[in-house]
């Protein structure tokens, strides 16, 4: 299955990208820039152009529980910012607010591993294995008929599989996998060289792909 089951297990919009993104850049441009002049209903437009794709990115970064608090801690964030964005070179309003949510799925990442090495395991919390991570419990699908149980644990299995790659593999494979991002716009997201985020998504694939397998034949648990 690989990382293709990454993007086709998910129930989240996947972009599946825009031939013509030159055009919706001259939107936003407009729009910024109605902000950034104090008019709240552009920068409202903003966010309802860009709130599922932001979500998305940290559903699967940092996963259900905090998503939509997060995404809205997003969005004010990138609004008190708003008057600093200006649009140089081939920089969009997309990429900057992206590089926004990634640098804030991280350091929440990043907060969650420091307050789980000072409180140690929670009776809540996923327990970890050499092989990734397991659920202490089991997800009730008893109101679900069983196709929707299996497509259930197939999001379960990608979800658990993903949490096993460190935050920067995991936003790599999120912004080309799912957001189909191109090469040079996720580099320019997170503030890496081109080469550097091939190599991080081409060892994510393959990490991935590998525990696929296992979970696919049975070897690894989750």
């Amino acid at each position: 299955m690989g990382s293709e089951a990454f993007v086709h297990s998910e129930d989240l919009p996947v972009n599946a990208g825009n031939p013509d993104q030159s055009s919706i850049d001259r939107a936003d441009q407009a729009l910024v820039e109605a902000a950034q002049g104090g008019d709240a209903e552009a920068f409202g437009e903003l966010a309802d152009r860009y709130h599922s794709n932001v979500y998305g990115i940290v559903y699967r970064m940092c996963g259900a529980d905090e998503a939509a608090d997060l995404t809205q801690e997003i969005f004010l964030r990138a609004l008190r910012a708003l008057r600093k964005f200006q649009f140089h070179g081939d920089a969009s309003f997309r990429t900057w607010l992206y590089r926004i949510a990634v640098n804030a799925c991280i350091n929440e990442l990043r907060r969650r591993k420091r307050r789980a090495d000072v409180e140690g395991p929670s009776l809540d919390e996923d327990i970890a294995t050499e092989e990734g991570t397991v659920a202490r419990t089991v997800p009730d699908e008893t109101r679900s008929p069983h196709v929707l149980a299996e497509r259930a644990e197939v999001r379960r299995a990608v979800h658990m599989i993903v949490a096993t790659l460190s935050p920067k593999h995991r936003a790599a494979l999120t912004l080309v996998d799912l957001e189909q991002l191109d090469y040079e716009e996720a580099a320019e997201t997170l503030g890496c060289p081109l080469g550097t985020l091939k190599s991080r998504l081409a060892r994510a694939r393959r990490q991935f792909a590998e525990k696929w397998r296992e979970y696919e034949e049975g070897d690894l648990s989750l």
